[in-house]
Parts: structure tokens; sequence; C-alpha cells
């Protein structure tokens, strides 16, 4: 098979042909005498325009150089099977996951080890694109046949702390894979929960998946409060175990630097275990829990926290009374409670704003106002329609659907030991979205803005539900405090994802804002980021963390005092489900993404082989014999060359 357009180039070996035919042939001659008039008239006969044509080797060489000049123009193939195809798009995935690393594993060079091995078994005449992928896409080397290129590029490759996404990498190898039909995406990776596009890349897709070990443990959740008084500060922290066996650990608690607590932790296999330490310093500012020892992924044996600042706001509790509520309420240090019944509503409010003491959050248990307040309020188990939406009904033994890790009310909470007897049928309003639904779709906790102001939905009654016996109970109510009555001190969250992008409010007369990232030593990629983020129209995006640590904004503008002052910290971690669970998993809904049937064979597919480059080489070949035969000097050189090599004795002479 070849392209036909390119045969148009035939039609030069006639020309080459008409060439030899009208060429001159005229010599030089020395003669004694004018006798030789007959050789003049023969030579001019030699001259007519159309002569016979005489074989010749050099006419004979010429036309087979431009037969094959063309030959190789019309790019010659054939179709051969191949698990890759003369376009290959080579994704290497470089999230957490990659950087484990044992005595007997490192990932991330096994990674690069099956990229070059890529690269070897790229088809002849074939071009490879090379992309580094965590939670993004980033080209290292785009469309080359250049091998060696392409391995010195995968060699510079390195894993990242970032939490892995092939959205973008897929949608630019599906970008690609539209521009040649005969594509390949290979994606080298561990599989271990990377994020996917909805639709697939339309090309197929070939998953070289690396590693072995689960043998890892992580820091899942970390979070301080503040007792009331601010005295002393209460830590929470959880710690997974991923792997498949169980495992015991020392945690360690650091408060500015300085070891405050150390105790085991046994943490059976696929679990995790929690614990409350209540000997953190009130005085402290940034705590640090760390797993001591090694294990596969370091990145998530590291997290951090800031203590919250002593900011305190009038709440109100509605309803007949639940210890339980009650209980979680009073120990948010943000929250000075009150409590009533649902006859002294009306009245507990007018005092308030009598007093010039109004309150800033309302909780409604078991109950719905009249008239909804104009401030933030929580509203478990309404009995009525209200702002967060219309009540239709009960559920009896609601299922718990899966929730969405990234769920910022969700934030350490686990829910999938948690028990509910009946909770109500809602309806929810424009600008309330669900946070934890049923198996059935019915939202359970919800969360949103209704008329400019917050509101919090739990369907069902505490009193029916094992959710107050658990730790994850007053985990929730701090995070639909947070939600409610956002943070003061300073404009960033106290914590954040690493990835995870915020956009914020700032005074229009700051022109831009500086932003640090301090991440920790002995983490991959560790070491100290700057960059500065623009203001349009007094907003910001603060884009996402790179590296475990603190990081901290700080304010640029002409104006003297608001310049250089400090914005606010906020501490990143990990916090992954999926990378620290750094079993390699089952790559086939990777293969997915392509668009090979689960009829076809997925390891090969057809593929060019192409001969262009051989009968390249043959023509240059040729130029050269050429050049060697009729260049007179070079074959006289090449004769005397050949005359002056010592010959056997009783040979004859050359």
């Amino acid at each position: 098979m070849i392209a036909p357009l390119a045969l148009i180039g035939l039609l030069s070996l006639p020309i080459i042909v008409a060439f030899y035919m009208l060429r001159l042939r005229r010599r030089d001659v020395p003669v004694g005498s004018t006798f030789l008039w007959q050789q003049l008239i023969r030579d001019v006969e030699a001259n007519a325009p159309w002569q016979k044509l005489r074989f010749s080797w050099l006419l004979l060489v010429q036309l087979l150089i431009a037969a094959i000049v063309v030959t190789a123009a019309a790019r010659p193939f054939s179709a051969v099977e191949s698990d890759l195809a003369a376009n290959v798009v080579l994704i290497v995935d470089t999230s957490a996951s990659m950087a484990t690393r044992t005595d007997d594993e490192d990932r991330m060079a096994l990674a690069r080890d099956r990229a070059r091995d890529v690269v070897d078994r790229l088809p002849v005449g074939g071009h490879i694109t090379v992309v580094a992928a965590a939670d993004s896409a980033e080209v290292v080397v785009s469309e080359t046949d250049d091998a060696d290129a392409a391995i010195e590029a995968i060699e510079a490759i390195e894993a990242t702390q970032l939490p892995g996404d092939l959205t973008d990498a897929f949608a630019l190898a599906s970008a690609l894979a539209r521009r040649d039909s005969d594509s390949t995406v290979v994606v080298v990776t561990d599989a271990a929960g990377d994020r996917l596009p909805d639709l697939g890349v339309g090309a197929p897709v070939v998953v070289e998946r690396v590693g072995g070990t689960d043998a890892n443990q992580a820091i899942a959740a970390l979070s301080a409060l503040r007792r009331a008084g601010g005295a002393q500060l209460d830590l929470f922290v959880a710690v997974s175990n991923p792997s498949a066996v169980d495992a015991t650990r020392r945690l360690e608690i650091y408060a500015d630097g300085a070891l405050v607590d150390a105790r085991e932790l046994t943490i059976p296999a696929g679990q995790r275990s929690e614990a409350l330490v209540s000997t953190v310093p009130g005085a402290a500012t940034v705590i640090e829990a760390r797993l001591a020892g090694v294990d596969a992924l370091i990145t998530d044996d590291r997290a951090f926290a800031i203590a919250p600042a002593e900011v305190t706001t009038r709440a109100l509790l509605v309803g007949s009374g639940s210890a339980y509520l009650e209980n979680a309420l009073a120990l948010l240090p943000r929250l000075e409670l009150y409590a009533v019944d649902e006859d002294g509503y009306a009245d507990a409010v007018a005092e308030a704003a009598d007093a010039g003491e109004p309150y800033g959050l309302v909780v409604f248990d078991g109950m719905v106002p009249p008239t909804a307040p104009t401030i933030p309020a929580l509203y478990i188990d309404p009995d009525d329609d209200g702002p967060f939406g219309a009540i239709d009904g009960r559920i009896a033994n609601p299922v718990i659907a899966r929730v969405d890790p990234e769920e910022p009310i969700l934030r350490f909470v686990d829910l999938s030991t948690v028990h509910v007897g009946r909770t109500r049928e809602v309806t929810l309003s424009a600008g309330i979205r669900a946070a934890v639904s049923t198996s059935g779709g019915t939202p359970m906790i919800a969360v949103g803005e209704e008329s400019g102001r917050r509101v919090g939905f739990i369907g069902f009654d505490l009193g029916e539900s094992d959710l107050p016996l658990q730790v994850a109970f007053p985990l929730l109510m701090s995070n639909l405090a947070d939600y409610l009555l956002p943070a003061t001190d300073g404009i960033l969250p106290s914590s954040m994802r690493l990835g995870e992008s915020v956009s914020v409010a700032v005074d229009p007369r700051i022109d831009r804002l500086a932003l640090e990232t301090v991440g920790t030593s002995g983490l991959p990629g560790a070491g100290t980021q700057a960059v500065e983020v623009p203001v349009v129209g007094g907003r910001a995006t603060i884009p996402g963390a790179e590296l475990v640590g603190l990081r901290e904004l700080r304010a640029r503008s002409e104006v003297a005092e608001l310049d250089d002052t400090s914005l606010g910290r906020t501490a990143v971690n990990l916090f992954s489900v999926d990378e620290s669970d750094v079993r390699p998993d089952d790559p086939q809904r990777i293969v997915e993404m392509g668009r090979v049937s689960a009829a076809d064979d997925p390891s090969t597919q057809p593929t060019r082989a192409e001969w262009w480059w051989p009968l390249a080489l043959a023509a240059l070949g040729l130029l050269l014999v050429e050049w060697m035969l009729f260049h007179r000097p070079t074959r006289r050189s090449i004769q005397r060359a050949m005359r002056a090599m010592p010959q056997p004795l009783g040979a004859r002479p050359r």
C-alpha cells in the first residue's frame, strides 16, 4: 500500500531519458592535418536532436535513483499487527501513590522502565508524545520521532505529592487522536484511584501497570478544636491502614515544633484507628502529626493543622431538648450556646436584639418557625417545609449511599458505620445541595444558601440513629458550624487538600497577593514555592498547593498600611483515600476509556510498517556508487590505491 499521488514523480524517468537523447557528445580531439573532415561530419550527425539511445551505466544508475526516490516519497507500507500504532501518546502517572518505595520496589523507577520500553516498541517511522500527569497534564515532549529525545524526557519525570486525575491527560490524548486516526494511548500507572473523564478518548488505550506492594498507613484526618475558654486544644487524629495486614504505628504530635504526645496505635487491616489528644497546649499555633517509622509512601505520614482562633458567636438551640446535640454544640469553641423550647424562641430572639447581643446562629431541633430567621440556621428533623425545601413524608431504614470524599461538610467524617431508623423525604430548594443521600437519592444532610443566608439540613432525628455515639458526630457538627459561620481569622480555610483551589474576596485596594508554600522536608519535591496571584475586582483565585506543609497569604498594595499584611494561613495535606491505598488496582476501567470493544483483542491492532527509510538509504547508496564510478579523479585515486596494495607472490599484476 502506498500514497498514490506521489507516483506522479515517475514522470521524471522519461525526462531523464530525453536528456540523454538530446545531449551533445563532443570531444576535443587533437589532429595533425585538416584531412579529418569526415570526422567533423560524423560529429554533426551525432548532435542531431533525437538520436538513437545508447546503453549507459550512468543513465541506468540515475533512472534507478529517481525510481527509488519517487517510491520512497509514496511512503509504501504494509499492515502488521502491533500493540502500538504509528502515533503514540504516552501518559506517565506522577500522582502521589507513584512515589511508593520499599526495599524491593521503587514504583517511579519501574514506571520509567516501562515508559522506555514503550519507546523501544514504537513502530518504524512512528512518533510519540510524552505526558506527565498528576492532577493536571504536562507535555514533556511532543510528537517526536527521536527516540533519544523521548527517553531523555522520560528520565526527567518524577513523582509528585498530588492526587491523581487523568482527566486533562485524556483530553489531550483525545485531541491528538482526532488528528491521526492511527493512534494508541499508553498509560503507565499503578491504577490506584486516578480520576477519569466521563468520555472516552477515541483511540485504543493500553495500560502498563506497575507496582505490587500495599504496605502503607496514612494520617487520614487531623483537626484541632479549642475548648471553651481557650486554655486547651483537643486534637482529633485518624490513622488509616489500607493494607491487607494489621499494623502498629507510633503516632507523634508536635506543637510549634515541640513533641507533646506520642502513643502506639494498632490499626486493623483495611480500617482506621482514631485518637483524641488533649495534651496540646492552648497557646500552640501549628500542630503536626507524624507516623514514626517507614512505610511504602512517606507523603501521607505527616499532616498539619492550624489552631483555631478564639472567636465566639452566640448560638441559640430551639427544641424540646437533646442531650447529645447540646453537648456537641457546647463543645464547639466558636459557639456560646443558649437553649430554649419552641414557645420561647420569639422572646429569646427579641431579648437578644434589645440587649445589643443578637444571635449569629439558630439550630432548630424537630421544628420549623413560622418565619425563617435572617441569620444562618440549621434544621434537624424538621416537621414542616422551610428554607431548605419541602417535606413529603418519611423513609424507613434508609441506606446511606457512598459519599463524595471531597465534600467539605464531611471532612474527616466517616459515616460508613452509621445506622438511621428513618429520615424525612425532602425536595430541596434551589441553591441547597445534598452532601449525604440515601441509596435511592433522597437527601439526608444538605447545605446551601437561600435568600442570601446559609442553611443546613439534617433530615433525621438524632435519637433515631447511632450517629451521636460515634466520633463522626462532633466532627460533623464542627464542619456544619464552619460552613454556616465561615472563619474570620484570615481569608483562607484552616485546612486544604493538595491541589485544591479557592476563590477569595480581598480589599479592592490590594493589587496582588503573595502566596508562599513551605513544603515539608523529606517529602518528594519538598522546598519553598512562592507565587504572586493577581487581584481583579477585589477577588482572586488561590491556586492549589503542590506540597504538604503550610501556606501563607500576604497583600501587595501601594497603600502602606495594607502592603505586606498577612491575610491568613492554611495547612495543606494529602488526605486522599485513593492515593494512600497504594495497592495497584484493576486497570480495566482505564482500558475502557479507549474505543476497543469487548469483542476485540486489545493487545494487538493493525498498524503500518513503513518502507520509505530503507528505500531512502538505498538511494543514498546508489548516489555514492555513481559518484565513485563516474567521478574520474576519485576513480583514479581508488585504482592507484588498489595497485599500491601488496600482492601475493605469483599473482597477476593489477
